[in-house]
C-alpha cells in the first residue's frame, strides 16, 4: 500500500468523529476549509481538513434532466449534503437519475484502499445513512459495511450498477429505502429521513472520474406528492 493510500485512509477515518477518541486528527491539509457549495447544499464539515474541493456544480443539461448536478472528482473527495424531512415507511421510496462515465475506482470497493466511488445517499435520524454506488466489479444488490474506519456501522452500502456496460447512458433508478434498511442494516427502523447526499471520492487511490445526477425524489409512504429534492 503506497503512503498516499496510507495518508488517506488514516484522515478519512479521523476526520470522522466516530474515530477521534481512538485517534488525533492528521495535520490539515495547507489550505482546509469546504469549497463554497451549490445554492441550497452544504458541504459535509467532516471533510474540511482535506481542503475546498470544488466537485459539485449546477448545470442547465443539454441531455437528461434538467437541471443537473455535474460531479468532478479528481484526487479529492466531497460530500453533499440537503436537509430534508420525510417520514420512513413501508412505501418511501428514493428515486433519482444519473450518469457516470467514469468509474472512480477499478478494484472491488469492498477494500478500504479501493474505496473510491459516486453514490447517493439518504441520511436517518439514527445517524445511519444508505449509500447506492455504483461499482467497478461488485454484483448488483450486494451489499457492505463501509470499511474505512469511522464510517463502519455508521454508513452501509448498496451496489445500484456494476462494471462498464452502461456508462455513458443517463439511467433511472428506484429504491424501496425502508426495505432496503431492513435488508442491509437491520435492528430497529428509524423514524426519518433527514438528509440526501451526494458523495464523489478520489482521494484513496488519486484518480479521476465524472458523473452527473437529476431528478432526486423521495416518495412519500402516505401517498401524499412527491418531494422533490433536486
Amino acid at each position: 500500500m503506497s503512503r498516499t493510500v496510507r495518508s488517506a485512509l488514516a484522515l478519512l477515518g479521523a476526520i470522522s468523529p466516530f474515530a477521534l477518541a481512538a485517534q488525533s486528527v492528521p495535520p490539515p491539509a495547507n489550505t482546509p476549509g469546504l469549497a463554497t457549495p451549490p445554492e441550497g447544499w452544504v458541504y459535509l464539515p467532516e471533510l474540511a481538513p482535506y481542503g475546498p474541493a470544488d466537485i459539485f456544480h449546477i448545470v442547465p443539461g443539454d441531455a437528461g434532466p434538467k437541471p443537473q448536478m455535474q460531479v468532478h472528482t479528481a484526487k479529492n473527495v466531497g460530500i453533499l449534503t440537503r436537509d430534508v424531512d420525510v417520514p420512513l415507511g413501508g412505501a418511501t421510496q428514493l428515486g433519482w437519475r444519473w450518469k457516470v462515465d467514469q468509474i472512480p475506482s477499478k478494484l472491488v470497493e469492498t477494500d478500504p484502499a479501493h474505496h473510491d466511488y459516486f453514490s447517493i445517499a439518504v441520511k436517518f435520524d439514527n445517524g445511519r445513512d444508505l449509500t447506492y454506488m455504483w461499482s467497478s466489479g461488485l454484483a448488483k444488490d450486494f451489499g457492505f459495511d463501509c470499511p474505512l474506519p469511522g464510517w463502519t456501522g455508521r454508513e452501509y452500502h448498496v451496489v445500484v450498477r456494476s462494471g462498464a456496460s452502461d456508462l455513458g447512458s443517463w439511467l433511472a433508478e428506484k429504491r424501496d429505502v425502508s426495505a432496503d434498511y431492513a435488508k442491509y442494516i437491520g435492528g430497529k427502523a428509524p423514524a426519518r429521513i433527514v438528509q440526501v447526499w451526494f458523495i464523489a471520492n478520489t482521494i484513496i487511490q488519486q484518480g479521476e472520474a465524472n458523473a452527473s445526477f437529476g431528478d432526486i425524489t423521495l416518495e412519500q409512504s402516505d401517498g401524499s406528492a412527491p418531494v422533490r429534492v433536486f
